[in-house]
């Protein structure tokens, strides 16, 4: 079988969300000898890209990068402004070398199906009429609902604006598209298209026995530049930390993740305790020296793989409802679930004071995303919905 993979950053085993999701799913066709094309653009980081571009390549993989061009993306943004049916979102990776390449290679090539990794990079193939695979990885509609509701002038206007036009326009997309992928039922739920499927995201299980310091360490992970993220972390600081410092003087909360905001590090600069960690060679290394991993989410969609990570380690996690949306995972078992500040935090402090508690759930929670979240089953679930 033939694919053109599109996405506007590059698949990668070291990144987090849509790039690691695409990234096993193409590690998954290769091995079945599937004739890939990969078109993405550049990131900020070329470096990463540039590995990412090695490894992609030594599985078979052809890799086409194009130079993102942010005059050519200004001007489709102010088009989508007047173009109702465009989220800005899309116009921001609506590109001619893009969509030049898509048709090069479709001229060259009898093409099976064309992999879209989210829907931003969709509008660079109106040409292709064939069989439309869409890795939506969540609803972003109810993503920019949520973001929208905790938002204050300007921006909870123009918020709300983007959350109208990319509900319709996913929807549209899932519709036309032959199948379209989602990680969660709450996703599949909001985007309401009888051609979506539901496939969680998945994690390597670590077995090695996690090393629990003296001084205990607390860690929030992910992309630091993501709104969601930046709300998180900032809730968590402004109305658990202190509490937590007085119940645990000696604790430690590591923020781990790329491109940190410039607002988390203002928001943590009055604490010493904190430590923003930007990119780290090995998330999993620094979290087998934790003691809980939070996952304070106030706003997102999908299923967040700093919860999964976390797990796979061994680590307890302390989430909201956001965060856990619809796991399979059991509360108080597997993990805790809490949304208000007191009872957030009076369950970190639980999971810092009783060891024994500490790695009852830690062990837990590694069977469960062991039955639930394996890769090697989540893609051959793929794989058949692909054939079908």
């Amino acid at each position: 079988m033939k694919i053109i993979a599109i996405s506007n950053l590059i698949p990668s085993e070291n990144k987090n969300g849509a790039q690691l999701v695409s990234f096993y799913r193409l590690m998954c066709m290769t091995k079945l000898n599937y004739s890939i094309n990969l078109v993405c653009f550049h990131s900020k980081d070329k470096k990463d890209d540039y590995k990412a571009k090695q490894i992609l390549e030594k599985n078979g993989i052809c890799v086409h990068i194009i130079t993102w061009n942010i005059f050519e993306a200004v001007f489709n943004l102010l088009k989508a402004l007047i173009i109702i049916d465009l989220p800005l979102q899309c116009a921001l990776f609506k590109s001619k070398k893009f969509s030049k390449k898509i048709k090069e290679i479709l001229k060259n090539n009898k093409i099976d199906a064309i992999y879209s990794v989210m829907i931003r990079v969709v509008p660079n193939i109106h040409c292709y009429k064939g069989k439309l695979l869409i890795e939506m990885i969540d609803s972003m509609g109810l993503n920019f609902l949520r973001r929208y509701q905790i938002m204050k002038g300007l921006k909870k206007w123009i918020f709300k604006k983007e959350q109208e036009k990319v509900s319709i326009y996913e929807k549209t997309l899932a519709d036309k598209s032959y199948c379209s992928f989602v990680s969660s039922a709450i996703d599949k739920k909001e985007i309401g298209s009888l051609k979506i499927k539901v496939i969680p995201n998945g994690v390597k299980v670590f077995n090695k026995q996690r090393k629990v310091r003296k001084k205990p360490i607390i860690v929030f992970s992910g992309n630091m530049y993501y709104r969601p993220n930046i709300d998180a972390i900032i809730w968590f600081i402004k109305y658990c930390w202190a509490n937590i410092l007085q119940a645990e003087p000696r604790t430690q909360l590591l923020i781990v993740g790329n491109n940190p905001s410039s607002v988390i590090i203002s928001v943590t600069k009055k604490y010493p305790s904190i430590k923003v960690t930007g990119t780290v060679p090995s998330v999993v290394d620094i979290l087998s020296k934790a003691r809980v991993a939070v996952a304070p989410m106030q706003s997102g969609s999908g299923i967040q793989n700093k919860i999964l990570e976390a797990m796979s380690c061994g680590v307890p996690v302390v989430t909201t409802n956001i965060g856990f949306g619809d796991l399979k995972a059991v509360v108080g078992k597997d993990l805790f679930v809490e949304d208000k500040a007191k009872d957030f935090t009076k369950k970190v402090i639980y999971m810092i004071k009783s060891k024994k508690q500490n790695m009852l759930i830690g062990k837990n929670g590694q069977k469960y995303v062991r039955r639930y979240h394996n890769w090697k089953i989540l893609n051959k679930i793929f794989i058949d919905l692909l054939k079908n």
